[in-house]
């Protein structure tokens, strides 16, 4: 049960701290943009597996896709927007990575 609960937590941690973050960026962003629930999932995803994989793999992983998302806009720019996705991904990817160590302390404890 401590192990479910466990992978509830960081789930909703990881995608939450994501969608906080893009919606940040598109509430500063001119125009301003409405950053979708979906594609932080999706972000939050590449970033877990990705970090798990190659360490420095998550945060590229949600780059490329948080600039893939940007390319279907009017208004796309390529070196701000990679900017601001490698931002958002190295932010979200350390919170994630510190909340997993923190809670698992919690919960297994």
């Amino acid at each position: 049960m401590p192990l479910v609960a466990y992978i509830l937590v960081i789930t909703f941690v990881s995608i939450g701290c994501f969608w906080i973050a893009g919606s940040l960026y598109g509430l500063f962003h001119r125009p301003s943009i409405y950053f979708p629930f979906s594609l932080a999932a999706k972000m939050a995803v590449c970033a877990v597996v990705g970090g798990l994989m190659l360490m420095i793999g998550g945060v590229i992983l949600s780059t490329l896709v948080f600039n893939a998302e940007m390319k279907k806009r009017d208004d796309y720019e390529r070196w701000p927007t990679i900017i601001a996705g490698a931002v958002i991904s190295l932010l979200c990817t350390v919170i994630i990575y510190f909340s997993a160590f923190t809670l698992a302390w919690e919960i297994f404890e």
